[in-house]
């Protein structure tokens, strides 16, 4: 069967670039193409430039033919303002010409509706693509977690409505968990999916997170031997974010209780904080850090060359991570455990998330209470202890993680789907339940679009009659005249 065009929308930068910082959502949106270019399709993918691992002055870039070893597609990386202007995607679906859209994680997904939007109204329902979305995590549970941190529940309207496009907009929806399926399908039930037309329809399917099939060489010394860490300590790494979703709490707690205990424990984290995110949790716990009297077994890099993380994998005892016990949580995943599998670095976790489940029952990494720092102590007590346990359990994480996690069995059901990719059977039929609803989230769009056009004449004028005040006679003159000359344009209705 021959190949599809495919139009994928995601983060970027993806892992293979060398870029300083790369996000599990640029991992996921590199899970779902590689094994769609290895099947031979043709692949335009549209990234948003993550701001924070961009430069300040970052341009998109457009590139025909791009090429990473074996593989090549047509390759768009583009700046906030490029991403998120509809006419700019219109026109790149329009040139390349896709037989589907795949929006990868929860923004693209939303922008994957825009356009599906933009191309039905201008080719019709019948020619227009159908749309993956992947719903990469429970977004409204992640608000949940974000409104916690701040203490401010205002963005749970923006979440939803965004959540709200995707869901009534998309084909066939992709998540991390089974558990976040069934969220997912309560959701399509509120939003009038679950109807007549769907009755037996296979809406939702678990595409959990992923890794290559390689494994990680190591290129240079980053932990041994440097910074007062010696050969012989046994070293609990951090990598990655510190998220809204993170115990901080019960890390610093947990870890200190440990040192307490065993001399040779070292603290290395690798990451920091996300500024689209979270600017909070990390620095509370760089401040924990500093008044502890074990503040100098913690040597805390921040974020580093992507390159150089998995030296860190390949040199540390055991990878941890701590999660709050909250729904974004437990029906997400973990990026971060995958990566330690691969390098067969030993996990120890809270056991809140599916992923942590499975690991747990297959033997193949550790877990602890979540909230119990205790617990975590003890564990981590035990590994240090240990430590050719510590290294088989590692093992046996690596050939868990490339056996049920590789890019290629995660996105089996995309794969599939690309082959015949079709619409929802209610795509284009009249859905009723909660059509007053939909039409006012469409009115409070139009209204926040009035009230910013005001605020801009508002503050138009006001510099109008500023330049009036302040000006000299000859200036007053002028901007008399420009002021009479924009009301007669508005008048006539011609723009300003």
């Amino acid at each position: 069967m021959p190949g599809k065009r495919i139009m994928i929308l995601g983060m970027s930068p993806m892992p293979f670039e060398n870029i300083r910082k790369v996000y599990g959502t640029g991992i996921r949106t590199w899970q779902f193409t590689r094994p769609l270019l290895e099947k031979g399709h043709d692949l335009c993918v549209v990234g948003y430039a993550i701001p924070s691992a961009y430069p300040g002055d970052f341009k998109s870039i457009s590139i025909k033919d791009f090429s990473t070893g074996k593989y090549r597609f047509e390759y768009h990386i583009l700046a906030e303002k490029d991403f998120t202007d509809t006419a700019v995607l219109t026109e790149i679906a329009r040139d390349f010409k896709p037989d589907c859209l795949v929006g990868c994680t929860f923004y693209p997904s939303f922008y994957g509706s825009k356009i599906k939007e933009s191309l039905a109204s201008i080719y019709g329902t019948l020619k227009t693509p159908p749309l993956w979305a992947d719903l990469f995590g429970h977004v409204m549970a992640e608000a949940q977690a974000r409104a916690s941190v701040d203490g401010d529940d205002s963005p749970l309207f923006h979440y939803w409505n965004s959540e709200y496009n995707i869901i009534s907009t998309a084909d066939i929806f992709s998540c991390v968990s089974k558990r976040q399926e069934y969220a997912t399908i309560g959701e399509l039930g509120a939003a009038g999916r679950l109807n007549r037309f769907t009755a037996g329809y296979e809406f939702t399917n678990t595409i959990p997170c992923g890794m290559p099939a390689e494994g990680y060489i190591h290129k240079n010394d980053v932990i041994r031997g440097r910074n007062g860490i010696e050969r012989d300590d046994f070293v609990v790494l951090w990598s990655g974010g510190y998220n809204t979703w993170t115990d901080v709490d019960t890390l610093f707690k947990g870890i200190t209780e440990a040192m307490g205990s065993d001399p040779s424990i070292k603290f290395v984290s690798t990451g920091g904080e996300i500024p689209e995110q979270d600017i909070k949790t990390y620095p509370r716990f760089l401040s924990m850090i500093e008044s502890s009297r074990f503040a100098g077994r913690f040597l805390m890099k921040g974020w580093i060359p992507g390159e150089e993380v998995p030296d860190h994998y390949l040199e540390a005892d055991a990878g941890i991570n701590v999660d709050k016990d909250i729904y974004e949580v437990r029906l997400g995943s973990k990026n971060r455990i995958l990566d330690w599998f691969r390098a067969g670095l030993c996990v120890l976790s809270s056991d809140v998330c599916e992923l942590t489940e499975q690991m747990a029952a297959a033997g193949a990494g550790f877990v602890f209470r979540p909230g119990d720092p205790h617990d975590l102590a003890e564990k981590l007590a035990m590994l240090a202890s240990d430590r050719k346990k510590t290294k088989d359990t590692g093992e046996r994480g690596r050939q868990f993680g490339m056996r049920e996690f590789n890019f290629n069995r995660t996105t089996t059901a995309l794969q599939e789907w690309v082959q015949e990719p079709a619409a929802a059977p209610d795509y284009g039929k009249e859905r009723k339940i909660f059509f007053e609803r939909e039409e006012a989230l469409k009115n409070m769009e139009r209204i926040a679009s009035a009230q910013k056009k005001m605020i801009e004449e508002r503050d138009m004028k006001i510099s109008e009659l500023e330049g009036v005040v302040k000006a000299k006679f000859p200036y007053r003159i002028y901007n008399y005249i420009k002021i009479a000359f924009r009301k007669i344009r508005s008048k006539h209705g011609v723009g300003s």
